[in-house]
């Protein structure tokens, strides 16, 4: 596994996918989400029946922690975009996507690298600093670009720090959580 490249996709992914929801009509949107589910399920009922693919299980290799049940993290992704799209609508739910694609990867990256200070599970205080940071500059620059709507930084910051507490202490899978959690926030702030 190559936590580098994992990261890269799901940083891709958050930016990708929120570009999406943004900018298409809901009918396609919900197409797009219902295609990337099915997709998604499909290579994994390929793969634990034992069947070879080889070059998406080259990649998926690359991007898959070991041990892990293959594709999941991107089903919970998309399970939390298209859960956020729905109840909360095409801009909350670019906002709650581009956070978990950005803070999520960026977190990840800089807790391996530079996270000394361990404050749950596996999680460092500096990873989570360095993904909220990089969070707040995505929603202040990333969405007004998407969307013409601006973010103020104190409510960036809210909603980055919301995402920053659920990828830390979540018990499940935070890709399920982050976006509606930022929609949320955005939503009760009045966004």
């Amino acid at each position: 596994m190559n936590e580098l490249f994992r990261q890269t996709i799901h940083l891709l992914m958050g930016v990708v996918g929120a570009a999406i929801v943004a900018t298409v009509q809901p009918r396609t949107a919900f197409i797009f989400f219902g295609f990337v589910l099915f997709a998604a399920f499909l290579i994994l009922d390929i793969m634990t029946r034992g069947y070879d693919l080889p070059i998406l299980e080259s990649l998926v290799d690359e991007a898959e922690r070991t041990g892990r049940v293959p594709i999941k993290g991107g089903i919970a992704f998309t399970i939390g975009a298209l859960l956020s799209y729905a109840v909360f609508g095409p801009l909350l739910a670019a906002a709650g996507i581009v956070t978990l694609g950005v803070l999520d990867s960026v977190a990840t990256v800089a807790g391996t690298r530079i996270g000394s200070r361990r404050v749950y599970r596996k999680k460092s205080l500096e990873g989570t600093v360095a993904g909220i940071a990089a969070a707040i500059v995505a929603l202040c620059i990333y969405i007004p670009f998407l969307t013409g709507i601006a973010v103020s930084p104190a409510l960036a910051l809210l909603a980055a720090a919301a995402a920053g507490l659920v990828e830390m202490f979540s018990p499940v899978d935070d890709n399920l959580l982050i976006p509606p959690a930022v929609c949320s926030v955005l939503f009760l702030a009045g966004w």
